[in-house]
């Protein structure tokens, strides 16, 4: 229930419902000003002061809750800054219902969102800070810019606590905002074409006919949530680099891992964004595949190498990080996946880099996880159509395809020969191979005379090396 446009023509029961609130909100001033009497008389003071208001703000039209709001904050911000955790959870749970219905603007939500950034950094309060967070930004619109960047700080800063309870809670709060972000492009995106719409058809009007359609100055910030969308996504980027962020100002800390996640998130459902707009087609091009690209580097450089006859140590190296180098190739797998026509060159260099993963000297782990991706790549017929048109059948291209077939041939004739080389130790050539295939009956390779079933089978209890 809003009522924003209530005080300037709404009647009837929305009249009766503005009544009804105002009545709410003066019985929590008037419970706020007797918690707060003898310690905090100035938050007295000023909860009278809003009662005054209110009376005012119910008795007018022209005077309503909507244009009073940010002058009753007042109390409820001073109440925040008490660090008396009562009065702080009352003043919490009175801006949530000053949210809820939707008579908070711009200059009300950026001084709930500097009490809450006060609450935040004391330790005060998180979960219910979280909670009125996401309120402010999923019942309406009015924050963005600047005050939406500190918001969305709050929330990452709560997620590198050591509660568990808020880094869990913060989380999946930070997932939610961000996806929000994007969300409110594409409802930006139909404003602007019901506006242009409308411009249209005026245009067409004859030359008697008002030439300005009603509410047409509504178009002038019509950049607005693609501006924060693109900030943020500029800032993800940045922070996963190792950068600092040009938008979340105060961001302390944040992990390459759940950077990924988010950048993987945000890629995957929104990929219409991307395809659409220049500016973030150039931000896809040459700071994400770029990212992808150092980020590589120590997945392709690392072997897995004997130790060295003399006894001298081995040199060390940069060492791929198994749960980053998990959510890089997931990331790729999207980028390959959603964006191949808009990436093409980039696509090239991805899928050569995935195709080294399952060289020989690679730990298991990383062309297991090639394979994982190769897979979601053949299975559309597609994709498969897209690598020979753009790749093999171009002279001065990679021959991906072939190159991916003959480097999973490879991966399994290696796997069989390792398979050999082991079972051989365990069984007496060919005849106990065929005896074991026969008895079990299961589907599987037979490779110089060593039998490799399809589904690996173990005793209870008898650990085996993965």
């Amino acid at each position: 229930m809003s009522f924003v446009g209530v005080g300037v023509g709404g009647g009837g029961c929305g009249g009766q419902d503005v009544h009804k609130f105002v009545e709410a909100l003066q019985a929590d001033f008037k419970t706020l000003s007797l918690e707060t009497k003898k310690k905090y008389p100035q938050i007295k003071e000023a909860c009278e002061e809003a009662i005054s208001k209110l009376c005012t703000a119910g008795s007018s039209q022209q005077n309503s809750v909507y244009y009073t709001v940010n002058q009753i904050l007042y109390p409820l911000v001073q109440g925040c800054e008490t660090k008396d955790l009562k009065i702080i959870k009352f003043c919490l749970g009175m801006m949530q219902r000053l949210i809820t219905q939707q008579v908070v603007d711009q200059k009300g939500a950026l001084y709930i969102t500097n009490a809450l950034w006060t609450l935040m950094e004391n330790n005060i309060e998180e979960v219910k800070v979280l909670q009125t967070v996401t309120l402010l930004l999923t019942t309406n619109t009015v924050v963005h810019g600047d005050t939406l960047a500190k918001a969305l700080v709050l929330c990452f800063r709560l997620h590198y606590t050591k509660n568990p309870t808020i880094v869990n809670t913060a989380g999946a709060t930070i997932r939610q905002l961000v996806s929000l972000v994007f969300e409110r492009v594409y409802l930006e995106k139909d404003s602007v074409s019901s506006i242009q719409q409308q411009q249209q058809q005026h245009q067409q009007q004859p030359s008697g006919s008002p030439a300005e359609p009603e509410g047409g100055g509504g178009g002038q910030d019509v950049q607005t949530f693609a501006s924060d969308a693109f900030l943020l996504f500029q800032d993800l980027v940045q922070l996963v680099n190792a950068e600092q962020p040009y938008w979340l100002v105060g961001m302390t800390e944040m992990t390459r891992t759940f950077g990924l996640e988010l950048l993987e998130a945000v890629l995957t459902n929104f990929s219409a964004v991307f395809h659409e707009s220049n500016d973030f087609r150039l931000l896809l091009k040459e700071r994400v595949c770029a990212l992808v690209i150092k980020l590589f580097s120590p997945n392709v450089k690392h072997r897995q190498l004997p130790a060295p006859s003399n006894g001298n140590a081995p040199v060390p190296a940069e060492k791929p990080y198994f749960p980053i180098s998990m959510r890089l190739l997931r990331l790729v797998a999207i980028l390959i996946q959603k964006y191949h026509t808009i990436l093409v060159t980039e696509c090239e260099i991805f899928l050569s880099l995935i195709i080294k993963f399952l060289d020989p000297d690679k730990p298991a782990w990383q062309r297991a996880l090639a394979l994982e991706v190769i897979h979601k790549l053949v299975t559309r017929s597609s994709l498969i159509a897209f690598f020979c048109k753009s790749y093999d059948l171009k002279n001065h291209a990679t021959n991906i395809v072939h190159d991916m077939i003959a480097a999973m041939g490879s991966y399994v004739r290696y796997s069989l020969i390792n398979a050999s080389a082991m079972l051989n130790g365990q069984q007496n050539g060919m005849a106990s191979s065929l005896t074991a295939l026969s008895g079990n009956n299961q589907c599987g390779f037979m490779f110089r005379g060593a039998y490799l079933p399809l589904v690996a089978t173990y005793a209870p209890g008898v650990s085996k090396a993965v």
